[in-house]
């Protein structure tokens, strides 16, 4: 909930920036909504790359492809309790495009897991045991997380994110 409270702050800053801006010209001509778009949507991505979980702080192995929504994460959690957040971001348009192929398999031996998929306001448990998830995820002018819940839990993930 921070981070959406966070980036709401940030996006109201950056409203109040933007139209403070649209007024005033540069070397005589106006700014472009365009170009006030574009800078908006470059910042807000790099902020909301820090939601993510660090390499160091990862249980498993993490390839970003892309961009950070996108790559391949393989981990062996060993009874393991602990919250990580492996892909995700903010954009208002993806430059690789706003769909997201996802593919997520667990193998339970004890413990529980969750794998959340945090859409803007929406978070919804991907998988909750064992199982495989595959899906088309649009993440077009929303907020993106994809999450790992673990409590005492023992066993394999594999996440291929395209």
């Amino acid at each position: 909930m921070f981070l959406s409270e966070f980036f709401k702050a940030i996006m109201a800053g950056i409203i109040a920036l933007i139209a403070l801006l649209s007024s005033f010209s540069y070397n005589g001509a106006k700014l472009s909504k365009d170009v006030i778009l574009n800078t908006y949507n470059e910042f807000i991505q790099v902020v909301s790359s820090s939601g993510i979980s660090k390499d160091e702080d990862l249980v498993g192995n993490r390839e970003f492809g892309v961009d950070t929504y996108v790559g391949n994460y393989h981990a062996n959690y060993k009874n393991i309790t602990k919250d990580e957040v492996i892909f995700g971001g903010t954009s208002l348009n993806r430059d690789n495009g706003n769909t997201i192929r996802l593919k997520v398999e667990v193998e339970k031996k004890s413990g529980n897991i969750e794998v959340i998929s945090m859409l803007g306001n929406d978070q919804i448990t991907l998988i909750h045991d064992t199982g495989e998830y595959k899906e088309n995820i649009y993440v077009g002018g929303k907020s993106y997380y994809l999450m790992i819940k673990v409590k005492d839990f023992t066993g394999n993930i594999k996440i291929i994110a395209e």
